[in-house]
């Protein structure tokens, strides 16, 4: 079943060098292996490009807290976590990701647990499609496309549920279990979320005040971008321009 599908490490079991090859070959697929610590073991092409590095030494033995926004990276590590204790995968989650470079990319990300010869979890070994680089993922959530497009590019006006909805032409109830099913969020905190997303980024690269930040991307009360700024990312907007910009 694939609920207790595993990547074994056993050497006898497979060529490690071949299964990163067979995914240097998917031009729309991100690989990578971590161990328990969650420190990188091993990514294809595609996934050390995404990271900004040239070559894999780079990469081996440094985590997702190198690379990516703190509140990102306690999430990635408790879905990491969750999948070596259980030994079950997390299989087509929808994420937006806060990519390096200061852009947001949206994926489909599955997790397996990686296991030795005596069926021990040593780490985990997974994979991101890119909506952008491959449309067949998309075909399951295809009435959402015309959502993720509209959020884009209107995330910083004052877009309602009933705004997506209409979007994807449906009723807001028929919309906001859709979508629920899609992302696994409800529309309104998704949305929330994104924005805060997109703040984070704002905060690193550029040089706009925190209000200015605040209404760039949708937040007419200064309060309330902090209090859910502070709540997502556990520290307020100034801190974390200063941690992550030092």
């Amino acid at each position: 079943m694939v609920a207790d599908a595993c990547l074994s490490l056993d050497p006898a079991a497979y060529d490690a060098a071949s299964v990163i090859a067979v995914f240097a070959a998917l031009d729309d697929v991100y690989f990578f292996m971590k161990d328990r610590a969650g420190r990188f073991l091993a990514a294809n092409p595609l996934q050390l490009k995404k990271l900004g590095l040239s070559t894999e030494s780079e990469l081996v033995g440094k985590s997702d807290h190198d690379f990516f926004p703190s509140y990102m990276t306690a999430r990635y590590a408790e879905d990491d976590a969750w999948v070596i204790r259980t030994g079950r995968p997390i299989l087509r989650r929808v994420e937006v990701v806060a990519d390096p470079d200061g852009s947001v990319s949206w994926h489909v990300t599955t997790k397996f647990p990686l296991k030795d010869r005596s069926g021990k979890c040593v780490g985990i070994v997974g994979c991101m499609r890119d909506f952008e680089r491959a449309n067949s993922v998309w075909r399951p959530y295809r009435r959402m496309r015309a959502v993720k497009e509209f959020i884009g590019e209107h995330f910083g006006e004052g877009i309602t549920v009933a705004d997506l909805a209409a979007v994807a032409h449906l009723s807001v109830s028929q919309f906001e279990r859709r979508f629920k099913q899609v992302f696994d969020e409800r529309p309104a905190r998704f949305l929330i979320q994104y924005r805060l997303t997109r703040a984070s980024q704002l905060l690193v690269h550029s040089d706009f005040s925190i209000s200015e930040v605040a209404q760039r991307v949708g937040f007419y009360d200064h309060s309330h971008f902090t209090r859910e700024f502070k709540a997502l990312f556990a520290m307020p907007p100034g801190r974390y321009r200063q941690r992550h910009r030092a």
